[in-house]
């Protein structure tokens, strides 16, 4: 992953989150400007830092780096009800998303 996919992704979730990029940098223990110059790709990314801005907004790892981030949740509870349902309720499920293509 390029950094400027990190730099989306952390932006995405920063709004997401209604945080300022000023807030978010303050709350990692950065300068007030840290996010807005990362945003600007003004520098690399540490994976410590990576790792903090995950932190504090409150995201999983494996939700930052999913495939379609924004609709991780919806996929992963998709996914979970999925998962406990018998043989014949998969197949007739998979049937009918088959027919809403």
């Amino acid at each position: 992953m390029e950094i400027k996919d990190l730099v989306s992704r952390i932006s995405y979730f920063r709004n997401k989150a209604k945080m300022s990029a000023r807030a978010l940098s303050l709350q990692i223990d950065k300068h007030s400007g840290y996010i807005g110059k990362l945003e600007c790709q003004d520098f690399n990314l540490s994976a410590e830092a990576l790792l903090e801005i995950i932190d504090t907004l409150g995201i999983e790892v494996d939700e930052f780096f999913a495939d379609n981030y924004a609709t991780y949740k919806q996929d992963k509870e998709l996914n979970d009800i999925f998962k406990g349902l018998s043989p014949d309720s998969k197949k007739t499920i998979l049937d009918l998303m088959k027919n809403l293509k």
